[in-house]
């Protein structure tokens, strides 16, 4: 769906909110809308969420993500209505607004946690935490060797990779880029990590899944190397020689709203959707 069609549906959902519920809009967006007596409170995207009971993410996965970022340990449910592609973290899509608003504003919801990841780069200037709802990513970069990245978990030696870099994905985060590269699927209220090799320059290099109260270490043991840390595929940071990436669970999660109705889909439903599967799709 296009942006400009999307504009054109959210006036008609912002009408039918305020008469049910107290509405703050993100400046950003009701700048974009076309109301004579605006029927809702604006604030800026980055504080919209105080004194609020609930979010509404329109967009997909990744609006989810930014989302959670803004949101961090505040634990406002996020409900995500979906104009995205794939989405895993969409809970509503657009044809099903009203009728998935009004279960939902009469209590008929759970709120579901996910787990979010912490790192640190040490011995750097910047040792501020960054935090990934979906994973953290150590690459190369724009350098076309591989590089090597030693990994320990609580101290102890795992493995030297030579690969195109590596993902350390949470549950929710197995879905995304960490499928992509081999990984294994994992249930969203799994109490693990997944550490997923990218392009590795070994047949026996495979994804390790961990209990989530590891702690990860990646270090850069090869002089004049340099790499990137990504953060659910929005933040850059910089990695040098010398420096090591700590990942750990964050002492947080964030809320996502989903429905309780008998026709909800689970995890796997969605799975199975998404995927096709159990579909004869060599027609």
């Amino acid at each position: 769906m296009t942006h400009t069609a999307i504009l054109e549906i959210v006036p008609a959902w912002l009408d039918w909110l305020c008469r049910r519920a107290e509405v703050v809009v993100a400046d950003a967006l009701a700048r974009q809308l076309e109301f004579a007596a605006a029927p809702f409170k604006t604030a800026p995207r980055r504080s919209v969420h105080q004194n609020c009971d609930m979010l509404i993410s329109l967009g997909g996965d990744g609006t989810i993500l930014s989302t959670a970022h803004t949101v961090g340990r505040a634990g406002v449910p996020i409900l995500g209505v979906k104009f995205g592609g794939l989405g895993f973290l969409t809970e509503v899509g657009p044809e099903e607004f009203y009728t998935a608003l009004e279960a939902i504003l009469a209590g008929h919801y759970e709120v579901q946690k996910r787990i979010v990841l912490e790192a640190r780069v040490l011995n750097s200037p910047d040792t501020t935490p960054l935090y990934a709802m979906n994973d953290f990513v150590v690459d190369k970069g724009g350098q076309t060797r591989l590089v090597r990245l030693k990994v320990m978990i609580d101290k102890e030696y795992l493995n030297t990779y030579i690969s195109d870099g590596l993902i350390v994905a949470t549950p929710t985060g197995s879905t995304a880029y960490s499928l992509a590269a081999g990984g294994p699927i994992m249930p969203p209220e799994m109490k693990a990590m997944v550490i997923t090799p990218i392009c590795p320059h070994s047949l026996n290099a495979r994804p390790v899944v961990i209990p989530d109260e590891k702690v990860v270490t990646i270090e850069i043991p090869t002089e004049d190397t340099q790499v990137n840390l990504s953060v659910d595929g929005q933040v850059t940071r910089k990695i040098v020689s010398g420096m090591s990436v700590e990942i750990r669970k964050a002492d947080y999660a964030i809320n996502l709203v989903r429905k309780t109705s008998p026709t909800s889909n689970t995890f796997y439903d969605t799975l199975r959707i998404k995927f096709r599967w159990g579909e004869d799709i060599r027609k």
